[in-house]
């Protein structure tokens, strides 16, 4: 049977274990409250980056198209094209690029090595002609 200072001894420490308990549950929970902030942030951004992007093919499309088109109009245009001869694979070849480049992307950045954003972003600017919140016409 233990004695009575083995049992004062074990509820002292006892006593220790649940504080340092509450103590990390506390961090914990501050820990997790950032992680939700953080998510919630890159979720924000990944929906503007993308209404940028969808506004800059927007503009593409009213420049050479024209503004009073609608959408139902354009894919007509779009189907049309995509009968031509060589169109769809052209389509598809660009679609195979743009996938590969981003696996390389997302391979330098798990590496450590980052370079192609900045290609990247010079490249988008250079073939869009178009960068902005403007529109025009051609």
């Amino acid at each position: 049977m233990p004695r009575k200072s083995d049992i004062a001894e074990m509820k002292a420490k006892l006593a220790k274990y649940d504080e340092r308990k509450r103590d990390t549950e506390k961090a914990l929970s501050k820990i997790e409250t950032s992680r939700k902030e953080l998510v919630a942030k890159i979720a924000a951004e990944e929906r503007k980056e993308r209404t940028h992007n969808l506004c800059e093919v927007g503009g593409l499309v009213y420049k050479y198209f024209g503004e009073n088109l609608t959408g139902e109009q354009f894919k007509e245009i779009l189907d049309m094209l995509f009968k031509i001869n060589g169109v769809q694979e052209f389509v598809n070849a660009e679609k195979d690029k743009r996938a590969l480049a981003e696996i390389a992307r997302v391979e330098n950045i798990t590496s450590g090595i980052d370079e192609s954003d900045d290609k990247e972003e010079n490249v988008k600017s250079e073939l869009s002609g178009y960068c902005g919140s403007g529109r025009f016409s051609a």
